[in-house]
């Protein structure tokens, strides 16, 4: 009887597990999918991957200074910014836990090398970048 109790315990650890890896799993796709639509540099498709009210904070390599722009001018220089530069892009890294997630995206052009680093939160059963943070280096 103890042996079956034992057991009965391990599957219903086991089923737990896998549940929850599968999650995982699902959720980090989920995430990579929002972070490619940032990445794809088309500002409609951008506009989706950021919630409303999101916010993209950084210091201006040129003059040190502390900038906070709401993410809506942030789009709205993306959608009129018609001249594409050639540009490596790649996510670096995901992490993912219950309801939050960051990203850590590279990009690279011929003069400059970008790392964004992106908060995420799963609203409403999808996940939405809710902060923008950057840092800029000139080659």
């Amino acid at each position: 009887m103890k042996k079956m109790i034992f057991l009965l315990a391990v599957l219903f650890a086991v089923a737990t597990l896998q549940n929850s890896f599968a999650q995982t799993t699902n959720d980090e796709a989920a995430v990579r999918a929002c972070l490619q639509e940032y990445m794809s540099g088309d500002g409609n498709r951008m506009e989706k991957a950021f919630h409303p009210s999101a916010t993209m904070k950084y210091i201006d390599a040129a003059t040190g200074e502390f900038k906070d722009v709401p993410i809506a001018d942030f789009i709205a220089r993306a959608k009129a910014n018609t001249t594409k530069s050639e540009r490596k892009i790649e996510i670096v890294s995901v992490n993912v836990e219950g309801t939050a997630a960051n990203g850590k995206i590279k990009i690279e052009t011929d003069k400059v090398i970008l790392y964004d680093y992106m908060n995420l939160l799963k609203i409403n059963g999808e996940w939405k970048i809710v902060s923008k943070i950057f840092s800029r280096m000139n080659k």
